[in-house]
């Protein structure tokens, strides 16, 4: 490989480790190395020796200021390369994790949840539902407009704690998509349960009260509302027949 092509590899690794964060190219080397294969960017032994050296964790073994003949060495004795392959590994491996490029990392390291953290977010949610009594049904419908901003109090929830731990540079849209997904699902299941929960009266969607349910939300996952206004309706009473009978 030529300086040029070695300069390219080791920019596609930074991109990688940019958009997933550094971590992943220890935890996902399979994957790593199939975008690198697949840029063409590197021929196929140079593409093998980082998936190798990715695969026996000698990330772990960089530190700042490491000289280029002993990683190349540790290389060598670790992975049981030639001195030229293990070379060009040493080259590309301290091209990406420079001191620059690990400052930046530790600069953007949870920056997504501080932004998330001082923002506030709007959410959106429809909600439908069916009462059904078998000689009849009534769809139900519910619009509903929220903003919420964290409490004090506020702590990712495990799964996102998760999803941080192997994503640290998750953005605070990200975030704001995630939690929306969870108050969606919270919202639908309460609307459900709200519009079927009596066989025998029909549901007043427009009393379906958002604000307790919300509220209530905000208390269990470190929100607080700064505003939430919805409104409900149902499309009427629909009997359940046909020419000749009932269904």
């Amino acid at each position: 490989m030529t300086e040029g092509q070695m300069e390219k590899a080791a920019g596609l690794l930074k991109e990688i480790a940019d958009r997933e964060g550094p971590g992943y190219l220890k935890e996902e080397p399979y994957r790593v190395y199939k975008e690198l294969m697949g840029s063409g960017l590197a021929d196929n032994k140079t593409s093998g020796g980082i998936l190798l050296f990715l695969v026996n964790g000698m990330t772990e073994c960089i530190r700042e200021g490491m000289d280029a003949a002993e990683l190349s060495g540790m290389i060598q004795r670790t992975c049981g390369f030639n001195k030229r392959l293990s070379g060009r590994v040493t080259e590309i491996i301290l091209s990406v994790y420079s001191s620059v490029n690990i400052e930046e990392w530790e600069k953007k390291d949870q920056e997504g949840l501080a932004h998330f953290i001082k923002g506030e977010h709007d959410f959106t949610w429809k909600g439908c539902s069916v009462w059904d009594v078998g000689t009849g049904s009534v769809t139900c419908h519910y619009d509903a407009r929220i903003c919420l901003q964290t409490a004090g109090s506020f702590e990712p929830d495990k799964e996102l704690a998760d999803l941080l731990n192997r994503k640290p540079f998750t953005t605070a849209d990200m975030i704001r998509e995630y939690y929306e997904g969870k108050l969606k699902k919270y919202l639908d299941y309460e609307f459900e349960d709200y519009c079927t929960c009596d066989d025998y009266y029909q549901p007043v969607v427009e009393d379906f009260e958002l604000d307790y349910r919300v509220k209530d939300w905000c208390r269990e996952n470190g929100f607080e509302v700064i505003f939430c206004e919805g409104e409900g309706e149902d499309d009427g009473y629909e009997p359940t027949f046909r020419r000749g009978g009932w269904y």
